[in-house]
């Protein structure tokens, strides 16, 4: 065993995410390694009933340029929001981000540089919903694979603003501000001294860096953070964005080869002054069960140590 696979445990481990505040039982067992979890095939679907197809029946508030023939990305309101503006007591607006025009397509067989031109498109969009004042919370997420979600097997992603904060974004920022004070330190520049070359390391540049968190909730769990420090994507620079779009593609390619369902999502707080953008990419293989329901302690049957080899190696 080499010095990277040492450091993976063999035994159960608690660990605490310390800013998020929750703690992840990571118990290793073979039956949850990439060759032997239950894969996810997407099912069959008629391209005649693709709603995405119907580019009429849509008002275009946004389209990008994929090049290259792809034709273009396109952000359009969605027809079912749980939030809206003409409703105060649930106040904000939904999005759909088209990532392609063509069925069957996915976003992990993109370039990327089409991949950059889907990231591009969640920044303009953001830069425009967030001149709404009213707005305090916005996320942007993709559901891959039935069970992360996914309803339409067409590539698209979505964009959900609020005037509500999630009451767990208001306590992460209270416990970043809580470390800053308590260690001298950022919480992500501590991150990067601890990740960076380490045995949770996937992929890295002068501008991005993605690896396995130390507590993950989700068996192949990865973070992609830019070493700048900015709060959302919208003020990443088209060279960030590049990289983020590298990093972004070999982690969901990868995940695309072994037919894994995921998320992934990124947050934008208005007015904070501590955060500091992540894309999270979740990867949706196991069910939580009666442990983690009853107790709110996640069991993560792959540790980040092991998540993060089976980047690097394919």
């Amino acid at each position: 065993m080499n010095d990277i696979d040492s450091s993976i445990p063999e035994r159960s481990e608690l660990r605490e995410d310390v800013v998020q505040d929750r703690f992840v039982l990571v118990a290793p067992k073979r039956g949850a390694r990439p060759k032997d979890v239950v894969l996810e095939l997407d099912p069959e679907s008629d391209p005649s009933d693709d709603p995405f197809s119907k580019e009429e029946t849509f008002e275009t508030v946004l389209h990008e340029d994929l090049g290259a023939d792809g034709g273009v990305v396109r952000a359009i309101p969605n027809k079912f929001p749980a939030v809206s503006k003409d409703n105060p007591s649930a106040y904000g607006t939904q999005e759909v981000v088209v990532e392609t025009p063509e069925f069957g397509i996915e976003l992990a067989e993109f370039s990327v540089e089409q991949t950059c031109a889907v990231l591009r498109t969640y920044a303009a969009r953001l830069r425009a919903i967030s001149e709404d004042t009213k707005i305090r919370y916005i996320l942007v997420f993709k559901n891959k694979g039935g069970k992360a979600g996914a309803s339409l097997r067409h590539a698209h992603s979505q964009i959900f603003a609020s005037e509500f904060v999630p009451p767990h974004i208001v306590r992460k920022a209270e416990r970043l501000r809580e470390f800053r004070r308590e260690n001298g330190v950022d919480y992500y520049e501590h991150l990067f001294e601890q990740e960076e070359g380490g045995p949770r390391h996937i992929w890295s540049d002068e501008r991005m860096l993605t690896f396995a968190p130390y507590a993950s909730l989700y068996p192949y769990e990865a973070w992609i953070v830019p070493r700048r420090r900015v709060d959302n994507i919208s003020l990443l620079s088209e060279e960030e964005l590049g990289s983020l779009a590298a990093a972004l593609h070999h982690v969901i390619q990868t995940l695309h080869a072994q037919n894994m369902p995921y998320n992934f999502y990124m947050h934008q707080t208005i007015e904070d002054d501590v955060e500091h953008f992540c894309l999270r990419v979740a990867p949706r293989v196991n069910t939580w069960a009666g442990v983690e329901l009853g107790s709110r302690l996640i069991i993560n049957a792959v540790s980040p140590e092991e998540a993060a080899l089976f980047y690097r190696s394919l």
